[in-house]
Order: C-alpha cells, then sequence, then structure tokens
C-alpha cells in the first residue's frame, strides 16, 4: 500500500513539472468560456439591484511577449427584478399605481491586456486592462406600459484572474480552469421611469474553462 501511495504520489509531481513546462516560451494563445455572475452597484444599482446570474463571456489572448498577451473580451449580462406597487407618472396627467419589472441587457466589448505572474509554475496568476465600449438596453414594465432606452458608454475594466491547468490537449495544448474577478465602469447615461444614472458600475467573476494553445 506504501509502495502505491508512493507512486501515486511521484506521479502527481511528475504531471505537475510537465504541465509547468507548457507554461513560459511555449503557449501562443489562449481561449476561454466562462459563467460570469454580476452584481450592480453605484447607479447601476438604483435601477436594478440584485445580482445577475445570467451572463457569459468569451476571451481570447495572444502573447506579444513571455509575460504579456493582447486579445478581445465580449461579455453578456442579463439583470432582472420586480419591484412591488410604485406610483409611476408617464406625463402631468396619469399615473399608475402598479408593480414594475425593470431589465438591463448588457454587452461589454473590450480590447484586452494582461501580464501572466509566474509563468514557469503550476498556476498562472495575472492582472489584466480592459478598454472598449458598453451597451446597455434598459426598460421598465408596468401593465401595459413597457419604457425603453438604449445607450452606449465608454468601458474601463481592470481584472485578475487565474489559470489553473487540469490536463494535455494532445501535442498542440492544454486545458484548465480559469477563475476571474473585475470590475466594469462605463460612461452609460439613461432616464428609465425618472431613474436617472450618469455611468453603469459592477463587479464580475468569470467561472470557467481555457485552452492555452502552443
Amino acid at each position: 500500500m506504501k509502495r502505491i501511495l508512493f507512486i501515486l504520489a511521484i506521479s502527481l509531481c511528475c504531471a505537475g513539472v510537465a504541465r509547468a513546462q507548457y507554461y513560459g516560451n511555449n503557449i501562443r494563445q489562449i481561449y476561454s468560456i466562462n459563467w460570469q455572475p454580476n452584481i450592480p452597484v453605484g447607479d447601476s444599482r438604483d435601477f436594478v439591484s440584485k445580482m445577475s446570474f445570467e451572463g457569459i463571456n468569451a476571451n481570447w489572448a495572444y502573447f506579444v511577449t513571455d509575460n504579456i498577451a493582447v486579445g478581445f473580451d465580449l461579455s453578456y449580462n442579463n439583470y432582472h427584478e420586480k419591484v412591488g406597487q410604485k406610483i409611476y407618472r408617464p406625463d402631468a396627467n396619469t399615473a399608475v399605481n402598479a408593480a414594475q419589472y425593470r431589465y438591463t441587457q448588457a454587452f461589454p466589448i473590450k480590447v484586452q491586456g494582461k501580464y501572466f505572474f509566474n509563468q514557469f509554475g503550476t498556476v498562472m496568476p495575472y492582472a489584466g486592462l480592459g478598454i472598449g465600449a458598453l451597451s446597455a438596453g434598459q426598460h421598465i414594465v408596468i401593465q401595459d406600459i413597457d419604457v425603453w432606452d438604449n445607450n452606449w458608454g465608454f468601458l474601463l475594466s481592470p481584472e485578475i484572474g487565474v489559470l489553473v491547468p487540469i490536463g494535455i490537449a494532445g501535442d498542440t495544448g492544454i486545458w484548465g480552469a480559469n477563475i476571474t474577478a473585475g470590475y466594469n465602469w462605463s460612461t452609460n447615461k439613461s432616464d428609465v421611469g425618472k431613474i436617472k444614472a450618469d455611468n453603469r458600475q459592477s463587479f464580475y467573476f468569470n467561472i470557467g474553462l481555457y485552452l492555452a494553445l502552443f
């Protein structure tokens, strides 16, 4: 039994070293797809306060040096919330006292740079900064009244994360888990149902898989 445990331990250590060797100079591209929960903050929270679990993210990064990669990042986030009885006045002569259903669909689009630490280790922590645009579609449904607003804004998005290798993808790469925490800030301005916002803010988390190619 001790011999089996010893062989297993040696095998795991060797696997870790083998995986580590795939990092550094060898990796040229990384693709990842992730589930992306979002927490609205600031003005965004005034419209929909609940955390969104309906988000997806896709990312591509290309290494220009051993540590630095540039690429693209696309996401979709859907927020929704029911608000209890409230009085809404669409004009000076009308008042509607009813429940409100609020929705926001956000599409962050950004060019991104990442710096990877510990490129020869068994895991790869990184820090990134994204710059781009955010499209937000917001609307309130109150009985048969539907109020819409679509807007665009400049987007700034710092993030930190880590890649954890799990397996080898033949002779061409390695795959594993991607875990990220980041922050979206954009200049979107809106006025939907008398709820004004001067910007959009949210914290996001990526939990998914990546494929690194040599």
